[in-house]
């Protein structure tokens, strides 16, 4: 039909538009906050690519509600403006047209909503997850940035780069400073590279000096070296898959199809919050018709402040039901019908106080009055 030609295309253009300026702000935001924590040798450099697009991958699924939302509002909005929805009226179309033309839209964007949301969400968070992970196993030698002191994860070590490890693990002018059973150690290479033996991890120095001495005595030693070795840690096996580390992994890292097998209130929790992002993303789609049928002279500003303010309303509701669910104060059945079922007589309320539930037609007349008798 017509309507609909026009419709998906109005509301294309405001998605694409919608989508393109919400990811790079986004995007944005992820790439300042992953650049800091790199500099601060919290996250591996070499990573950071690969990071930045399993954050895009847990972020998307907000995107593409938030703009989606936007696109439908923007475009009956607009047709409100121009005053196409009285010649539509004209014409005979119904206003419950309207949601008919918004689901078709919206039909093929809500499922990969919640495709992301219940199958790449977790997968995201336990790929960013082990590459954290495998960054903070390694050495402190690795993790150090060149030029910056560094401080290793035990508090006890600190590290100084002159340049950092070369294509053959190989670094440069080395400063190590260990405080330990009070005496502190300051050992000076030319060259360190990183080395296993005994099934541990050794930090193999070359051409160096090694000072200690005991804190607050005059007691100092120094020994010069051509190579030396400082352990630094044994090689963890892999860890075999329990149920006890299952337990104890983040709810957000497991897979869904888990969640819904479980009974543990926090993986509920989470199972809700998972469920609620589509089904939140369709019931905004559904308040966008009646929230363009606003004053035209209102202006758009004041339409793009409600329409945000109701979708930040609606994504607090969900932790917050999400919260309470986890400590056990509402079911996962329970807590679902009274979020989504309030948003749903929210919905029907918008949808009577604008004027777009059918009406009846008026009774044809009687021959009496027809006649003027």
């Amino acid at each position: 039909m017509l309507l609909d030609r026009s419709l998906r295309r109005e509301m294309a253009r405001q998605f694409g538009g919608s989508f393109t300026v919400l990811f790079s702000v986004v995007m944005t935001m992820m790439l300042i906050r992953l650049l800091g924590e790199a500099s601060e040798g919290l996250a591996n450099p070499q990573d950071l690519f690969l990071l930045i697009g399993l954050a895009s991958l847990s972020y998307l699924q907000f995107i593409l509600g938030l703009a989606l939302f936007v696109a439908v509002l923007m475009s009956y909005s607009r047709m409100h403006r121009d005053a196409e929805m009285v010649i539509w009226a004209g014409a005979g179309v119904s206003p419950l047209r309207y949601f008919g033309s918004a689901l078709r839209f919206a039909a093929p964007v809500l499922a990969a909503i919640a495709l992301l949301t219940l199958v790449a969400w977790p997968w995201a968070n336990r790929q960013s997850t082990a590459l954290r992970d495998r960054f903070e196993q390694r050495s402190d030698l690795s993790r150090a940035a060149p030029g910056q002191f560094r401080q290793s994860a035990s508090g006890g070590r600190v590290f100084f780069l002159g340049r950092g490890a070369d294509a053959h693990g190989l670094a440069r002018d080395v400063f190590i400073r260990d405080l330990e059973d009070g005496k502190e150690t300051v050992t000076v290479a030319q060259a360190a590279r990183i080395g296993t033996l005994d099934a541990a991890r050794y930090l193999m120095l070359s051409n160096g000096n090694r000072y200690t001495h005991a804190v607050g005595k005059e007691d100092f030693r120094i020994v010069g070296f051509k190579d030396m070795g400082i352990r630094l840690s044994t090689i963890a096996s892999h860890p075999v898959a329990t149920a006890a580390s299952l337990a104890n992994t983040p709810s957000r890292e497991i897979p869904t199809v888990t969640l819904a097998t479980s009974l543990f209130p926090a993986w509920r929790g989470e199972l809700s919050w998972r469920l609620g992002v589509p089904i939140s993303s369709l019931f905004l789609v559904l308040m966008a018709v009646p929230l363009a049928a606003t004053n035209p002279r209102s202006g758009r500003a004041i339409q793009l402040i409600v329409a945000v303010l109701i979708y930040l309303t609606y994504l607090n509701f969900l932790n917050a039901f999400q919260h309470w669910i986890e400590t056990g104060a509402l079911g996962l059945g329970s807590g679902l019908l009274l979020l989504h079922g309030g948003a749903f007589i929210v919905l029907i309320a918008m949808v009577a106080r604008k004027g777009l539930l059918p009406r009846r037609l008026p009774a044809p007349p009687t021959d009496a009055h027809a006649s003027g008798l």
